[in-house]
């Protein structure tokens, strides 16, 4: 995210770079293209003074064509016209409205215009010989180009002062509104962190800044999720490891007339607490090792756990239902194993006798589905909150148990990115299915027999 900040950044500034090169550029090409234009529509001038005097001259003798040019001049001809007849031996100025003859135009006839190096504003012209002896220079002052440049000019630096000036305040306000919408990412996780849960970034652009305003407020619902889940936990623990003891401490108080059996109660006692505390420490041990990823076939673990649980359904009268089709996924096999023993351990303690559990497995596009349907209590005895669901793994005075079956199942399953639902069947009970992503599941194996 950091990455794409700066990205956006570096955009902006040859964004306003891009700007301040094309305009001169811009301009450049103006200015070339007018010239250009100027030049040519001065050539054709030139051409067209040429042939009229070379007629004039032949017709009417180049005294004739004298007095045109110096008419011309005195009626102070429009154009930028610009005309020197010399004498080529004594180089006197017979006529004209020039002061001297243009350093770099040769004294010769041409057959084109040229231009003339060094004049100021720019001279394009002729050179042509009248009556076989007289040198003529007729050419275009090209004035409008200088004046034209000079405006240019004026214009582009004003233009780039302005554009400079409105980066320098884009930037400006930019980097303020920045600093405000960062110093809000901080205020709200420092709230967060101070117990305030419900708290979020309000920002909704969809610029870098507000994709990581929603990335932000993102993690925050999974870490709020997180927090009521491990609350809940540490709530379901603290609630079984009082009510052992508050067991057993009525018990051993009903017997203290006999010692004996007191003990064996405490004895109890203190093995259903270990026992609970190793299941404590094993989730918390899962969360922070790394898995032994191999690839599981789903299918044989769940017919290994079947035939585990095979006597126990038979003793409560409970048909074992199956229906496994091949089904593969990367993970940690013993895991796998744990989280659906418990699965089918809880169901079927939780399932009345004469009833039946029916076991599923089978792989889709969407990944691999475990599927464990029981006709025992369903969520309407239990409350809405989706973490609660835990409760019915709770040790009761009928069923008994540590209570953390479901918590260890729920973790298992997160460490392999697999989501476990719940929800009731039509004709009572309740399912839970684990979904397995495309991307902890793998292609599916051949059928087995």
């Amino acid at each position: 995210m950091i990455e794409q900040l700066s990205r956006w950044s570096w955009r902006r500034a040859l964004l306003l770079l891009a700007l301040l090169a094309i305009l001169p550029g811009a301009a450049a090409l103006f200015l070339l293209t007018t010239r250009d234009q100027m030049m040519r529509s001065a050539e054709n001038e030139v051409n067209a003074d040429v042939a009229a005097l070379t007629r004039l001259t032949d017709v009417d003798g180049v005294v004739t064509a004298i007095e045109v040019l110096e008419d011309r001049g005195a009626r102070g001809a429009s154009g930028g016209l610009a005309y020197l007849l010399l004498d080529p031996e004594n180089g006197a100025t017979l006529a004209g409205n020039m002061e001297r003859w243009p350093r770099s135009i040769p004294r010769v006839p041409t057959g084109k215009p040229i231009v003339a190096a060094g004049e100021s504003p720019v001279l394009i012209g002729r050179v042509m010989l009248l009556d076989d002896h007289f040198l003529l220079f007729t050419g275009r002052r090209i004035e409008g180009f200088a004046a034209l440049r000079d405006r240019t000019i004026q214009v582009v630096g004003g233009f780039t002062v302005i554009i400079l000036a409105g980066g320098l305040i884009f930037a400006f306000l930019s980097i303020r509104t920045a600093e405000k919408r960062i110093a809000a990412i901080e205020a709200t996780l420092t709230a967060f962190s101070q117990g305030r849960r419900s708290v979020r970034i309000e920002d909704r652009r969809r610029d870098p800044l507000g994709r990581v305003s929603a990335r932000v407020n993102a993690l925050l619902d999974l870490l709020r999720e997180k927090l009521r889940h491990h609350e809940l936990i540490a709530e379901q623990i603290a609630h079984e490891l009082r009510g052992p003891v508050a067991r057993a401490a009525t018990a051993i108080q009903a017997r203290s007339d006999d010692p004996a059996q007191a003990s064996l109660l405490a004895r109890a006692t203190i093995d259903d607490l270990l026992q609970m505390i190793d299941g404590v420490l094993f989730i918390t041990g899962m969360r922070i090792r790394d898995l032994k990823v191999e690839r599981v076939p789903l299918h044989e673990v769940a017919s290994e756990i079947a035939e585990l649980f095979g006597e126990v359904a038979e003793s409560k009268e409970i048909e074992l239902e199956r229906s496994l089709h091949p089904a593969f996924i990367m993970g940690e096999r013993a895991l796998i194993e744990r989280l659906m023993a418990n699965l089918v351990d809880n169901a079927l303690k939780y399932s009345p006798p004469g009833s039946s559990l029916r076991l599923r497995v089978r792989a889709d596009a969407d990944g691999a589905l475990l599927e464990i349907s029981d006709k025992g209590q369903g969520l309407a005895n239990f409350p809405e909150t989706p973490g609660m669901l835990l409760a019915r793994g709770q040790a009761t005075q009928d069923v008994a148990g540590t209570g953390l079956g479901l918590a260890l199942v729920l973790r298992i399953a997160e460490r392999h990115d697999a989501q476990v639902h719940f929800a009731d069947r039509e004709d009572g009970g309740l399912t839970v299915a684990v979904r397995f992503t495309p991307e902890s599941a793998g292609a599916p194996g051949p059928p087995t027999t």
